[in-house]
Protein backbone atom coordinates (compact mmCIF):
# COMPACT_ATOMS: atom_id res chain seq x y z
CA UNK A 1 0.00 0.00 0.00
CA UNK A 2 1.32 3.77 -0.80
CA UNK A 3 2.20 5.63 2.21
CA UNK A 4 2.31 9.45 1.67
CA UNK A 5 2.86 12.00 4.34
CA UNK A 6 -0.22 13.64 6.39
CA UNK A 7 -1.58 16.50 4.22
CA UNK A 8 -0.76 18.88 6.61
CA UNK A 9 3.13 18.57 5.92
CA UNK A 10 3.03 19.05 2.49
CA UNK A 11 0.81 21.93 2.62
CA UNK A 12 3.43 23.21 5.19
CA UNK A 13 5.87 22.72 2.72
CA UNK A 14 4.09 24.21 0.32
CA UNK A 15 3.12 26.84 2.33
CA UNK A 16 7.37 27.91 3.26
CA UNK A 17 8.27 27.39 -0.35
CA UNK A 18 5.94 30.43 -1.17
CA UNK A 19 6.80 32.50 1.46
CA UNK A 20 10.70 31.95 0.49
CA UNK A 21 9.23 32.63 -3.00
CA UNK A 22 10.34 29.53 -4.74
CA UNK A 23 9.30 28.61 -8.07
CA UNK A 24 8.98 24.71 -6.66
CA UNK A 25 5.91 22.84 -5.68
CA UNK A 26 6.34 20.67 -2.41
CA UNK A 27 6.46 17.52 -4.52
CA UNK A 28 8.77 18.51 -6.62
CA UNK A 29 10.83 19.43 -3.95
CA UNK A 30 10.61 16.44 -2.21
CA UNK A 31 11.70 14.78 -5.47
CA UNK A 32 14.43 16.32 -5.42
CA UNK A 33 15.43 15.31 -2.20
CA UNK A 34 14.83 11.89 -2.65
CA UNK A 35 17.00 12.10 -6.20
CA UNK A 36 20.07 13.52 -4.00
CA UNK A 37 19.36 10.97 -1.43
CA UNK A 38 19.40 8.03 -3.87
CA UNK A 39 22.99 9.20 -4.96
CA UNK A 40 24.90 10.20 -2.01
CA UNK A 41 26.38 8.53 0.45
CA UNK A 42 27.04 11.26 2.48
CA UNK A 43 24.29 13.81 2.41
CA UNK A 44 25.15 17.48 2.52
CA UNK A 45 21.51 19.36 2.74
CA UNK A 46 22.71 22.31 1.52
CA UNK A 47 23.19 20.81 -1.39
CA UNK A 48 18.90 19.97 -1.63
CA UNK A 49 18.71 23.47 -0.16
CA UNK A 50 20.24 25.59 -2.35
CA UNK A 51 18.35 24.49 -5.50
CA UNK A 52 14.91 23.88 -3.34
CA UNK A 53 15.32 27.56 -2.68
CA UNK A 54 17.49 29.29 -4.99
CA UNK A 55 18.95 31.23 -2.20
CA UNK A 56 22.71 29.55 -3.65
CA UNK A 57 25.45 27.78 -2.15
CA UNK A 58 26.18 27.88 1.78
CA UNK A 59 22.62 27.81 2.66
CA UNK A 60 22.10 24.89 5.23
CA UNK A 61 19.43 23.32 7.29
CA UNK A 62 20.15 25.31 10.56
CA UNK A 63 19.63 28.07 7.94
CA UNK A 64 16.01 27.08 8.42
CA UNK A 65 15.50 26.34 12.45
CA UNK A 66 13.88 23.06 13.87
CA UNK A 67 10.25 23.72 13.72
CA UNK A 68 10.99 24.41 9.84
CA UNK A 69 8.41 22.12 7.22
CA UNK A 70 11.87 21.60 5.06
CA UNK A 71 13.37 20.34 8.19
CA UNK A 72 10.91 18.30 9.20
CA UNK A 73 10.58 16.79 5.74
CA UNK A 74 14.27 16.40 5.45
CA UNK A 75 14.20 14.46 8.50
CA UNK A 76 11.22 12.39 8.00
CA UNK A 77 12.74 11.58 3.90
CA UNK A 78 15.56 10.47 5.32
CA UNK A 79 14.32 8.05 8.26
CA UNK A 80 12.32 6.80 5.50
CA UNK A 81 14.94 6.02 3.78
CA UNK A 82 16.79 4.70 6.59
CA UNK A 83 14.34 2.02 7.86
CA UNK A 84 14.33 -1.48 6.71
CA UNK A 85 10.59 -1.43 6.73
CA UNK A 86 10.13 0.40 3.45
CA UNK A 87 8.33 3.63 4.96
CA UNK A 88 9.49 6.04 2.60
CA UNK A 89 6.33 8.21 1.98
CA UNK A 90 5.74 10.55 -1.15
CA UNK A 91 4.73 14.29 -0.47
CA UNK A 92 1.84 14.39 -2.56
CA UNK A 93 -1.63 16.12 -2.00
CA UNK A 94 -3.94 14.13 -0.01
CA UNK A 95 -6.93 12.04 -1.62
CA UNK A 96 -8.94 15.08 -0.18
CA UNK A 97 -7.93 16.41 -3.94
CA UNK A 98 -8.69 15.83 -7.39
CA UNK A 99 -6.70 12.65 -8.69
CA UNK A 100 -5.75 15.13 -11.51
CA UNK A 101 -4.19 17.84 -8.76
CA UNK A 102 -2.64 14.97 -7.30
CA UNK A 103 -1.26 13.58 -11.02
CA UNK A 104 0.23 16.73 -11.86
CA UNK A 105 1.90 16.53 -8.13
CA UNK A 106 3.28 13.48 -8.86
CA UNK A 107 4.99 14.28 -12.36
CA UNK A 108 6.12 16.94 -10.68
CA UNK A 109 7.84 14.79 -8.32
CA UNK A 110 9.18 12.62 -10.33
CA UNK A 111 10.48 15.49 -12.63
CA UNK A 112 12.09 16.86 -9.34
CA UNK A 113 13.51 13.57 -8.53
CA UNK A 114 15.40 13.21 -11.62
CA UNK A 115 16.67 16.75 -11.62
CA UNK A 116 18.21 15.66 -7.55
CA UNK A 117 19.20 12.49 -9.10
CA UNK A 118 21.48 14.26 -11.87
CA UNK A 119 23.14 16.95 -9.11
CA UNK A 120 24.16 13.72 -6.88
CA UNK A 121 27.20 12.27 -7.00
CA UNK A 122 26.71 9.18 -9.11
CA UNK A 123 29.61 7.06 -10.33
CA UNK A 124 29.57 5.48 -13.81
CA UNK A 125 25.09 5.38 -14.34
CA UNK A 126 26.04 2.85 -16.73
CA UNK A 127 26.39 0.38 -13.14
CA UNK A 128 22.64 0.53 -12.65
CA UNK A 129 21.00 -3.17 -13.67
CA UNK A 130 19.05 -2.81 -16.48
CA UNK A 131 15.82 -2.81 -14.20
CA UNK A 132 17.23 0.75 -12.81
CA UNK A 133 17.85 2.05 -15.96
CA UNK A 134 14.20 1.25 -17.18
CA UNK A 135 12.80 2.88 -13.46
CA UNK A 136 14.64 6.33 -14.57
CA UNK A 137 13.40 5.75 -17.72
CA UNK A 138 9.60 5.65 -16.23
CA UNK A 139 10.02 8.06 -14.22
CA UNK A 140 10.89 10.41 -17.53
CA UNK A 141 7.78 9.21 -18.59
CA UNK A 142 5.34 9.78 -15.71
CA UNK A 143 7.21 13.44 -15.20
CA UNK A 144 4.90 13.83 -18.47
CA UNK A 145 1.73 12.99 -17.44
CA UNK A 146 -1.17 15.41 -18.69
CA UNK A 147 -3.88 16.24 -16.00
CA UNK A 148 -5.77 17.24 -18.66
CA UNK A 149 -6.32 13.28 -19.80
CA UNK A 150 -6.91 11.95 -16.31
CA UNK A 151 -10.16 10.18 -15.77
CA UNK A 152 -11.57 11.14 -12.39
CA UNK A 153 -12.86 7.99 -11.68
CA UNK A 154 -11.22 5.16 -13.47
CA UNK A 155 -8.05 6.09 -13.25
CA UNK A 156 -7.47 5.87 -9.54
CA UNK A 157 -6.53 2.35 -9.13
CA UNK A 158 -3.93 3.30 -12.09
CA UNK A 159 -2.39 6.41 -10.00
CA UNK A 160 -2.27 4.07 -7.00
CA UNK A 161 0.05 1.08 -8.66
CA UNK A 162 2.11 4.29 -10.29
CA UNK A 163 2.79 5.70 -6.86
CA UNK A 164 3.59 2.63 -4.86
CA UNK A 165 5.69 1.69 -8.28
CA UNK A 166 7.41 5.34 -7.98
CA UNK A 167 8.00 4.57 -3.95
CA UNK A 168 9.51 1.04 -4.32
CA UNK A 169 11.64 1.92 -6.95
CA UNK A 170 13.28 5.10 -5.71
CA UNK A 171 14.26 3.05 -2.56
CA UNK A 172 15.55 0.02 -4.74
CA UNK A 173 17.36 2.49 -6.75
CA UNK A 174 18.69 4.42 -3.81
CA UNK A 175 19.74 0.99 -2.50
CA UNK A 176 21.70 -0.04 -5.45
CA UNK A 177 23.66 3.01 -6.04
CA UNK A 178 24.75 2.96 -2.36
CA UNK A 179 26.03 -1.25 -3.10
CA UNK A 180 27.70 0.13 -6.38
CA UNK A 181 29.38 3.08 -4.57
CA UNK A 182 30.08 0.56 -1.52
CA UNK A 183 32.04 -1.76 -4.63
CA UNK A 184 33.76 1.23 -6.00
CA UNK A 185 35.19 2.27 -3.05
CA UNK A 186 36.48 -0.96 -2.11
CA UNK A 187 37.70 -1.76 -5.64
CA UNK A 188 34.69 -4.83 -6.07
CA UNK A 189 33.09 -5.44 -9.10
CA UNK A 190 29.79 -5.17 -9.90
CA UNK A 191 29.28 -8.65 -11.46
Amino acid sequence: MTKYFDNALYESVESALSLMDCDISASECHGMLCGILCTEQHFDPGIWLSHTVGYGDGFSGRDLGVGHALTQLLDETVDGFSTDDFSLQLLLPSDEHSLRLRAQALGCWCRGFLSGYGLGDLADPKLLSDDSQGFLRDLVEIGRVDPDEVSEGNDEFAFMEICEYTRMGTMLLREENLENVGRIETGGTTH
